[in-house]
C-alpha cells in the first residue's frame, strides 16, 4: 500500500469517526455518559476504579521505595536518552542525500498501523493491546503514588480518537502544586518506571517462558525471495521455506546449496526436499536455462556468458545461516551479545520495514517447530501469543523512554523541572519564589525546545 493510499484510507476513517461522534453529540449520548471533547479527541471521565487504586496504595512503604527508585531510574534514563538523541542527530547530519532519502518520514512517529510503515495494518490488534496496557499501567501508577502521599484523585478516564489514544488519572492540581517536591517527583517518575516493569515482565515471558519451546524445523537453508514465474515458484518454494536436500545432497548451509546448484544443468530434472508450514515435501522440478532466465530479469541479475546451459531454479536469495541462528539466539535471550542483541530485539519492526525480515511473523515462523509442554498449543495461537507479548514489550518500552525526556508536558519534563527547582533551593537558600520559578521556567523552555528539535530533525531532514 502506497503512502497516498494509506493517507486516503486514514482520511476516510477520520470522516466516518467524525460523523458518528457528531450524531452521538446531537442525540445527547456523549453528555449522558460524561464524555466531553478534548480537542478533536473524546474524554471519558469516571470515578470508577479510584477505590481499586486506594486499595493498592495501602502498602505505603513499598510504594515510597518504588517511587524513590523510579526517580533514580528516570533521571539515569533521561540522560541516556538525551545523549542517544544527540548522537542520532549527529549521525543523520553525516548521511549522504541518498541515505537521507531512504529514511522514513514523520509518519513513522505515529502509532497508527497502516500509516506508520513499521506497523502494518495486520498489527492493529497487537498495537491496541500494547497501548491499552501501557497507558493503564502508566496512569494507574501516577494515581497510586498520588494517593500514597495523601493527594486527592478526582477521576480516571480514557481519551479516544477513533481508538484509545491515552488514559489519564486526574489528581487534584492544587494539591499536587502544594505537595513536597519529593512527593511530586515520585508521582511523575512512577509512570515511566511502571512501563519499564512491564517491559521486564514481557521479556521474561517472551524469551524465558515461550521461546525455549521454539526450535528450527529442519536442517537446511531458508528461502528469502523466489522469482515469480520460475521453476521454484511452480513447486511452492517461497519466502520462509527451508530447503534440506537437492537430489542426494543434504543441504546444511548456504554454501552447500549454491555448490549443489552450480553442478546442475538446464533442462535437468532434480529432486528437492523442503519444509513448508511444518510439512516435509519432496518434489521434482525441471530446471530452466540460467542465462536465458537472467536475460529476462535484468533488473535483478547481472548476466554472464558462463551461465549458458546452467540450471536455473529461481530461488533469488537465501537468508544467511548466521542471520537465522543469531536471531533465534537473540529471541531466546535478548541479552545475548549485549548491547547488540537487545537493540536487534527491539528493532524487529524496523527489520521488517527495511530488510523485509521479521523472525516472529509468517512466513518466517514456518521454519520453526514448537516443542515441549507448549507444543500442545495450536501453532497459530502460539505465535499470536508471542506477537502480543512482543508488542506489549515494544510499546511499553517506547512509552517509558519517550516519557522520560526532559520536555514539558512529558513526565520527564515535570520531573526535570522539580529537579532544577530542588537544586536552586539547595544552592540559593532564601531565593524569592518568583525568581526561582522564573529560572525554572526559562531552563525548562530552553531544554524542551532543544529536545523537540532533536525529536523532529531526523524525521524531516530527508526533505531538506
Amino acid at each position: 500500500m502506497s503512502i497516498i493510499e494509506s493517507i486516503l484510507i486514514f482520511i476516510a476513517i477520520i470522516l466516518v469517526y467524525a460523523g458518528i461522534v457528531f450524531l452521538f453529540y446531537k442525540k445527547g449520548v456523549l453528555k449522558k455518559h460524561n464524555i466531553s471533547f478534548y480537542g478533536p479527541a473524546l474524554m471519558w471521565r469516571t470515578e470508577k476504579g479510584i477505590q481499586f487504586l486506594k486499595n493498592r496504595a495501602k502498602h505505603e512503604r513499598f510504594w515510597k521505595i518504588y517511587g524513590n527508585t523510579s526517580i533514580i531510574f528516570c533521571f539515569i534514563t533521561m540522560v541516556l536518552m538525551t545523549a542517544l538523541m544527540v548522537m542520532t542527530t549527529w549521525l543523520v547530519f553525516g548521511f549522504t542525500p541518498a541515505q537521507r532519502n531512504a529514511l522514513p518520514g514523520p509518519e513513522v512517529a505515529l502509532v497508527l498501523p497502516g500509516i506508520n510503515p513499521i506497523l502494518p495494518l495486520e498489527y492493529l490488534g497487537y498495537v491496541l493491546l500494547g497501548l491499552v496496557i501501557a497507558i493503564m499501567v502508566h496512569e494507574f501508577s501516577h494515581g497510586i503514588l498520588a494517593l500514597v502521599d495523601k493527594l486527592k484523585v478526582k477521576s480516571l478516564g480514557i481519551l479516544y480518537l477513533i481508538v484509545p489514544i491515552g488514559a489519564f488519572c486526574e489528581p487534584d492540581d492544587e494539591e499536587v502544586k502544594k505537595a513536597r517536591i519529593l512527593s511530586r517527583m515520585r508521582i511523575y517518575a512512577a509512570g515511566p518506571a511502571a512501563n519499564f516493569v512491564v517491559v521486564l515482565i514481557s521479556v521474561l515471558l517472551f524469551s524465558f517462558v515461550f521461546m525455549p519451546a521454539v526450535q528450527p524445523v529442519d536442517e537446511g537453508v531458508m528461502v528469502f525471495t523466489a522469482d515469480a514465474d520460475s521453476p521454484a515458484s511452480h513447486i511452492g518454494l517461497q519466502t520462509g521455506v527451508t530447503i534440506s536436500r537437492v537430489n542426494d545432497t543434504v543441504i546444511h548451509t548456504g554454501n552447500e546449496y549454491f555448490n549443489a546448484w552450480n553442478n546442475t544443468n538446464a533442462n535437468q530434472t532434480v529432486n528437492i526436499t523442503y519444509m513448508k508450514s511444518g510439512t516435509l515435501y519432496t518434489m521434482q522440478v525441471l530446471l530452466s536455462d540460467k542465462y536465458v532466465e537472467y536475460a529476462k530479469r535484468t533488473t535483478i541479475y547481472v548476466n554472464n556468458e558462463s551461465y549458458k546451459g546452467k540450471g536455473y531454479l529461481g530461488v533469488q536469495s537465501l537468508l544467511r545461516d548466521s542471520v537465522v541462528s543469531e536471531h533465534l539466539a537473540i529471541l531466546k535471550n535478548p541479552f545475548f551479545d549485549f548491547p547488540k542483541g537487545l537493540l536487534t530485539f527491539y528493532s524487529l519492526p524496523l527489520l521488517g520495514y527495511f530488510a523485509g525480515y521479521n523472525p516472529i511473523v509468517s512466513p518466517f515462523t514456518d521454519s520453526y517447530i514448537i516443542t515441549g509442554p507448549l507444543g500442545v498449543l495450536p501453532v497459530p495461537l502460539f505465535w499470536i501469543i508471542i506477537n502480543a507479548i512482543y508488542w506489549i514489550f515494544w510499546l511499553n518500552l517506547a512509552v517509558s523512554l519517550f516519557n522520560v525526556l526532559p520536555m514539558v508536558p512529558l513526565d520527564g519534563g515535570f520531573l526535570f523541572n522539580d529537579g532544577v527547582r530542588a537544586v536552586i533551593i539547595r544552592m540559593k537558600k532564601g531565593i524569592k519564589e518568583e525568581t526561582k520559578e522564573k529560572i525554572v521556567k526559562n531552563v525548562s523552555l530552553a531544554i524542551s525546545l532543544v529536545i523537540l528539535g532533536l525529536i523532529l530533525l531526523p524525521f524531516f531532514i530527508k526533505y531538506v
